[in-house]
C-alpha cells in the first residue's frame, strides 16, 4: 500500500531528513506516492531543496485550524508526521495540528517527540515538559471509534 505522507516542520533538520530519507531510500520510496511538507518558512533553502526532490511545500499558518483541516484533506494525506517546530509557540502550533489531523480524519499519525521529556521537571524545564502534554493529545485518539485517527497514533522519542 502506497502512502501520501504529510510532514510538519519540514524546513527543520528533523523534517528535512525524514522527507529526504523517504524519497531517496528505495525501501521507503517504493511505498510512498507523495510527500507534502508543512513549513512556517516555505521559502527557506531546505524547502527549495526538497521541492527539487518532489515534495509539495505548503505554508503552515498557525491559528487557522479549519484551513489546516482543508489543507490536509486536499493533500490526500493518509499519514501525518507531526514534528513540533522550534518556535516560541511550539505547543499551540502542534496542538492545532493534532486537532486538524483528527478532524481531517488522517488515519495514521506519528508524533516525533523528545527523548527525556518524561524526565523533565515541569517547573525547571517547562518547554521540554510540553512534549508530554502533546504526546497525551496524540494518544487520546487511540481507540476512538469516532475517528480513523484512532486506529494508529504513535509517538517516537
Amino acid at each position: 500500500m502506497s502512502r501520501n505522507v504529510c510532514i510538519s516542520s519540514i524546513d527543520g533538520q528533523t523534517g528535512f531528513l525524514i522527507a529526504e530519507l523517504l524519497l531517496t531510500d528505495r525501501k521507503f520510496s517504493s511505498k510512498i506516492d507523495s510527500i507534502c511538507g508543512l513549513s512556517l518558512h516555505p521559502s527557506s533553502a531546505s524547502c527549495k531543496e526538497l521541492q527539487k526532490l518532489g515534495v509539495t511545500i505548503i505554508p503552515h499558518k498557525p491559528g487557522k485550524v479549519k484551513d489546516m483541516v482543508a489543507t490536509l484533506k486536499e493533500s490526500g494525506a493518509d499519514a501525518l508526521c507531526i514534528i513540533p517546530p522550534a518556535h516560541q509557540n511550539k505547543f499551540d502550533i502542534t496542538t492545532e495540528l493534532v486537532a486538524a489531523g483528527k478532524e481531517a480524519e488522517v488515519p495514521n499519525v506519528c508524533l516525533i517527540s523528545s527523548a527525556g521529556a518524561d524526565m523533565a521537571d515541569a517547573k525547571k524545564q517547562p518547554r521540554l515538559r510540553e512534549f508530554i502534554d502533546i504526546e497525551q493529545l496524540v494518544m487520546e485518539a487511540k481507540g476512538d471509534a469516532n475517528t480513523p485517527t484512532g486506529t494508529s497514533p504513535v509517538v517516537i522519542r
